[in-house]
C-alpha cells in the first residue's frame, strides 16, 4: 500500500517534468531553426519554462507536507559551508574549460544569470525538494531518498540526446554524482537555497563562453570514448565528496 501511495505521489510528477521539458527543448529548436530567435529571448524562453516546473514543484511539497526535508522551513541552516566547499570543485572545472573567446554584452550575461538561476530552482526544488523529500519520508531512509532521486536526476539528462551514446552515458554519471552530494547537502545542511545558488553558479560559468552563439553554433558534436571517460573521471569526486558526507552525517541520523 505505501508502495502504490509513494507512486502516486512520484510518477505524475516524473511525466510531468519529462513532458514540460521535451515541450522547452522542442519550442527553443523550432524557433532557433526557423524563426531564427536570438540568443536572449531562446534563453528567456527557457526560462518561463523552468519557472513553471519551480512552481509545480514547490506547490507539490508544500501540500505534501515537505517544506522540512525540502529545506524550505524555518528549521536553523547548519554547515553550508559544505555546500560551496563541493561546488567550487565543479566551477574550477568550467573554468579551466571555458573557451578562450567570449562574446559577452551586459543584456545577454543578465539574461544568462536570470536563466541559470531559473535552473538551480527548478532542478533542486523538482528533484531534492520534492523527489528527494518524498522517497526519504515514504521510506523512511534518507539515504536511499538520496541514492533514487540522484539517480532519476540522472537519467533525466538523457532526453536531449544530442551528444552520442558515450557523451549521454557520461552525463548520466555526471548528474547523478553531482546529485548524491547535492542530495546529502540538503540533508545535512536542511536548506535548499545553498543548493540552489551553488547549482546556478556551475550552470554559469559552464554556459558563459556560449553567450550570444547561434543554435547552429552551439549544436554539439557527439562525444567520444574517451572524452566519457575523461569526464566521468574528472566529475568522480563529487560521488566521493557525497558517499563521504552521508557516512560522516547522514548515517548518524
Amino acid at each position: 500500500m505505501k508502495n502504490v501511495t509513494l507512486l502516486r505521489k512520484i510518477v505524475p510528477f516524473i511525466i510531468v517534468l519529462i513532458t514540460i521539458t521535451i515541450l522547452k527543448q522542442f519550442t527553443v529548436t523550432y524557433l532557433a531553426k526557423y524563426q531564427s530567435v536570438p540568443y536572449a529571448k531562446l534563453l528567456l524562453i527557457k526560462t518561463s519554462y523552468n519557472f513553471i516546473l519551480a512552481i509545480i514543484a514547490y506547490l507539490l511539497i508544500k501540500t505534501n507536507n515537505l517544506l522540512e526535508p525540502a529545506g524550505i522551513s524555518n528549521v536553523k541552516p547548519k554547515k553550508i559551508g559544505l555546500v560551496f566547499f563541493g561546488a567550487l570543485y565543479i566551477i574550477v572545472l568550467n573554468i579551466l574549460f571555458l573557451d578562450d573567446k567570449l562574446n559577452l554584452t551586459m543584456t545577454n550575461t543578465v539574461v544568462l544569470i536570470v536563466y541559470c538561476i531559473s535552473i538551480g530552482m527548478m532542478e533542486e526544488l523538482s528533484i531534492r525538494g520534492y523527489l528527494q523529500a518524498t522517497f526519504s519520508k515514504h521510506l523512511k531512509n534518507p539515504i536511499k531518498g538520496i541514492l533514487i532521486a540522484s539517480l532519476i536526476f540522472g537519467l533525466l539528462h538523457i532526453i536531449r540526446f544530442d551528444k552520442g551514446l558515450y557523451g549521454e552515458v557520461s552525463q548520466v554519471f555526471f548528474a547523478t554524482f553531482i546529485g548524491i552530494m547535492f542530495g546529502a547537502l540538503l540533508v545535512i545542511t536542511k536548506r535548499l537555497y545553498p543548493l540552489i545558488i551553488a547549482h546556478a553558479l556551475i550552470d554559469f560559468f559552464a554556459k558563459i563562453d556560449q553567450v550570444g552563439l547561434s543554435y547552429s553554433v552551439t549544436t554539439t558534436e557527439p562525444t567520444s570514448l574517451i572524452n566519457a571517460l575523461i569526464i566521468t573521471l574528472l566529475v568522480s569526486p563529487c560521488l566521493f565528496y557525497g558517499l563521504f558526507l552521508i557516512k560522516k552525517y547522514i548515517q548518524k541520523i
